[in-house]
């Protein structure tokens, strides 16, 4: 069976992505299209899996929300706290399986259900106590967010004012499919709370388009109200927080910068009716070596191949 159509879409991923380098870019988007499937040729199938590469970073990131999602699901409603106290022990259980199969190179065969670490396909030297500060890391995500005035606020609330945890979803503009995953929307006290976790360094306020974006998917989905409207966003390492509100200026901005990121995307396809990206060569790479430290396509790239 063929991989279905390459059908052209946006997020703020994929917009962060374009702006970090066209040739990283045409690598996640495009060249390594259809490489899950067994019949595809070897070197889509290589750039799928290196696309599917985590940093160590990234693999903190990932686990903190799946522990978070995890409770979300399974703790609210245990009044025993048991559920909620499993949700640390499990979660670095899967890491360690995980690190143990990614240093095996299991995911090498499989990359569709298996993952791997970035630092393992190329080698480096990670001391065991960064590796070490990368588990912890969760370990305080998770125990912060049940300590965090937001699980209090949260865990109370009736399962019909849940509308969406960690659940992929889109909105049209201009026929344009815009797809965003927020980590929770609920229903709280005549608003609609959009919740995100941010695991990294940044500072919550950073991270104010991408919210607006949740809040685009809020007025398509949840309220025709923008008023109704709040996105916060968390960090449970770092126990910080920020709440952002939304005009309807706002949001008919964040529309505008959204048109021009998918034309600033098409520009470069050799055939953009089609979303067909040719061969690559209209994708230059970064003029900077600092998005190459982490790029997962390091071993297919022209400028660091050799």
């Amino acid at each position: 069976m063929s991989a279905p159509a390459n059908e052209f879409s946006w997020s703020h991923s994929r917009h962060e992505s374009f702006q970090t380098c066209l040739k990283r870019y045409y690598f996640a988007y495009y060249a390594s299209w259809g490489g899950w499937e067994e019949s595809s040729p070897a070197r889509i199938r290589e750039l799928y899996r290196l696309k599917r590469l985590h940093t160590r970073q990234q693999w903190a990131g990932h686990h903190a929300h799946q522990a978070i999602e995890f409770l979300l699901k399974n703790a609210r409603r245990d009044p025993s706290g048991e559920t909620a106290a499993a949700a640390e022990p499990r979660q670095i259980e899967l890491m360690r399986n995980e690190f143990r199969d990614s240093r095996a190179g299991a995911y090498r065969a499989d990359p569709v259900r298996i993952l791997g670490l970035f630092e393992h396909e190329y080698r480096l030297e990670v001391p065991p106590e960064e590796w070490k500060a990368t588990v912890d890391r969760v370990s305080r995500a998770i125990r912060q967010f049940l300590a965090s005035d937001i699980w209090k606020e949260i865990r109370g609330l009736p399962d019909d004012d849940f509308l969406a945890v960690e659940r992929r979803a889109h909105f049209l503009l201009d026929g344009l499919k815009v797809f965003a995953i927020p980590d929770l929307v609920v229903r709280r006290g005549g608003q609609v709370l959009i919740y995100d976790w941010k695991t990294g360094s940044s500072a919550p306020s950073e991270h104010r388009t991408q919210l607006g974006i949740y809040a685009l998917l809020a007025l398509d989905r949840w309220t025709a109200a923008p008023g109704e409207i709040e996105a916060i966003a968390y960090n449970p390492v770092l126990d910080q927080r920020e709440t952002f509100s939304f005009s309807a200026d706002d949001l008919e901005t964040l529309r505008e910068f959204v048109r021009d990121s998918a034309d600033e995307m098409l520009f470069p396809l050799e055939d953009p009716e089609a979303n067909n990206a040719g061969d690559g060569s209209n994708f230059d790479c970064t003029g900077s070596d600092e998005p190459c430290k982490t790029c997962p396509f390091l071993r297919a790239c022209p400028r660091w191949g050799a």
